[in-house]
């Protein structure tokens, strides 16, 4: 479960969150959305104890982001958009540093470092450098760092950006795993087709503000069985312009 009240972020004379107050429900994967510059990340990074809140707050698994950082980011994974990788370091190298940080075993590491590169079909090019590694393939390296330590809640910012089509499915079907053992996923991008096909809660932010909250179904119902995108473009009032 997380939980956000009033959750605000100001940065100067720009207030990029404001006054969030909403529930993310467990065992499901919940849509994040909302246009560039919606305030999307920025929620992520204070959900992430990456940056606090000006005011407000948020609680991840029942533990405060600002008082209780060490214990959210013990139950969490993180996947950013333009998440960084140590380029001189092979693919096990860096899944067995990240597997160490988060308090792993060498005998329980060595096999999910195993199962991780063979689920993303990159183990026969796991002693190569990250820095000779294409974009997809490093995509495929954050996701399994992330999921090494069977995180509660998994947050992922565009995680499909670079993935081919078999990845792709595997990616999702492994999610829609994660959500069915009860654990949260909350999925932020900017394809819709993929958030329809794979989210069954939306979150919609539109300048910092919360546009809308509930089931994707529910959603979809309230607007006659709308697409997800034309949705979109109402509830951000972008639908008339498009039209123009």
């Amino acid at each position: 479960m997380i939980r956000l009240q009033n959750l605000t972020r100001r940065f100067d004379d720009l207030l990029a969150v404001n006054d969030l107050t909403l529930e993310v429900p467990s065992g499901k994967i919940v849509a994040l959305l909302g246009a560039n510059g919606a305030g999307k990340t920025t929620t992520l990074n204070m959900l992430t104890t990456l940056l606090e809140p000006t005011s407000g707050s948020a609680e991840v698994c029942g533990y405060d982001v600002v008082r209780q950082g060490p214990d959210v980011r013990r139950i969490l994974g993180y996947v950013p958009e333009h998440g960084a990788l140590y380029e001189g370091l092979t693919a096990d190298e860096y899944l067995e540093l990240a597997g160490r940080m988060r308090g792993l075993e060498p005998a329980v590491l060595g096999p999910k470092v195993d199962h991780f590169l063979e689920f993303f079909d990159v183990a026969e090019v796991r002693g190569q450098r990250l820095g000779t590694f294409s974009k997809g393939m490093r995509r495929k390296i954050l996701v399994a760092a992330a999921l090494l330590h069977e995180p509660e809640v998994l947050f992922l910012d565009e995680p499909m950006d670079g993935l081919d089509v078999r990845s792709q499915k595997r990616l999702g079907d492994l999610l829609m795993e994660q959500a069915a053992a009860g654990r949260t996923v909350v999925y932020s991008s900017h394809i819709l087709q993929q958030v329809e096909e794979l989210c069954q809660h939306v979150v919609l932010i539109h300048e910092g503000q919360l546009r809308y909250e509930g089931t994707l179904d529910a959603l979809q119902g309230d607007h006659a069985g709308a697409g997800l995108r034309d949705i979109f473009l109402d509830l951000t009032g972008d639908a008339d312009e498009v039209s123009a």
